[in-house]
């Protein structure tokens, strides 16, 4: 039998990578011609979000390696993305926050997103929460397991 495209099933942890690669085309042109780049918009978002936190914060936050979002915050701190603040709850460590010119970079690609977003939920065939539901009980269990 001659498998077709319409056949094949992704599993438990392909499904999740074939969604991600998409998420990340549709993010890429959301970000076209930004001063940020993939993982820099997504940690840039989330500040836009919480306003600042502790490096540990973002990286649990984001699901992101400590390693990896140091050099992410090293990036967006030389573009004038985020700047580094002390934090006020432990003299050895600092916050981080968005700069004027990553808020104005944010609320550019949150523009850009928001649009992005409709046609997805044009295209959404199942209800956005209980899908949002769904996509938390996977992450929960994927966390689980790199716990474990």
């Amino acid at each position: 039998m001659v498998r077709t495209r319409s056949t094949v099933k992704p599993g438990l942890l392909l499904q999740p990578a074939v969604v991600f690669q998409l998420v990340g085309r549709l993010v890429d042109e959301v970000i076209e011609g930004s001063d940020v780049v993939g993982v820099e918009y997504q940690v840039a978002s989330w500040l836009n979000v919480v306003r600042q936190a502790t490096p540990s914060e973002l990286a649990a936050d984001l699901g992101l390696a400590p390693t990896t979002l140091s050099s992410v915050i090293e990036r967006l701190v030389r573009k004038d993305q985020v700047r580094r603040v002390p934090n006020p709850d432990d003299g050895r460590s600092y916050l981080v926050e968005l700069t004027p010119r990553g808020k104005a970079t944010n609320a550019r690609n949150s523009a850009r997103l928001g649009k992005v977003i409709e046609r997805v939920r044009a295209n959404l065939e199942a209800d956005e929460e209980e899908l949002l539901a769904q996509l938390r009980v996977l992450e929960a269990a994927l966390r689980a397991s790199l716990e474990s």
